[in-house]
């Protein structure tokens, strides 16, 4: 049976420029590095706690859209362009998380896409799909 790759962008989640937010294929849902934008597409400002806030809210809104919750992220990349957001970024996604610990790769790079963007936050979720659904 051919596996086929769907791809999507749910409402609420401002749209990207050339990509869709997230592809499922077979029993996982992959999720594009999310920033801080708004679902108007309003770069959410300033500080890394607001920036990864406004990153975890589209995170559930698309987990949401696919029907999944945040226990069933199997494993988070953060990448941040200033190492002293550590632990600001950190607080933010244990307490998004709550027990839930999925394994944890944070990057430290100079510059993401664009200027206000202090991080980016990927996502790979598993969601068994139902026998004989698509």
């Amino acid at each position: 049976m051919k596996q086929e790759v769907e791809v999507f962008s749910p409402p609420g989640v401002a749209p990207g420029a050339s990509y869709e937010h997230a592809s499922r294929t077979g029993d996982f849902i992959f999720m594009s590095g999310q920033v801080a934008k708004d679902e108007h597409g309003n770069w959410v400002g300033g500080d890394a706690t607001n920036q990864a806030r406004q990153i975890y809210r589209n995170i559930d809104r698309i987990l949401s859209h696919m029907g999944v919750t945040r226990r069933q992220i199997a494993k988070i990349t953060t990448i941040l362009t200033n190492v002293a957001d550590r632990q600001d970024v950190t607080d933010v996604r244990l307490e998004y998380l709550g027990d839930h610990r999925p394994p944890h790769t944070g990057l430290y790079v100079p510059v993401l896409g664009h200027p206000e963007i202090r991080m980016e936050v990927e996502v790979i979720a598993y969601s068994p799909r139902i026998e004989g659904t698509k």
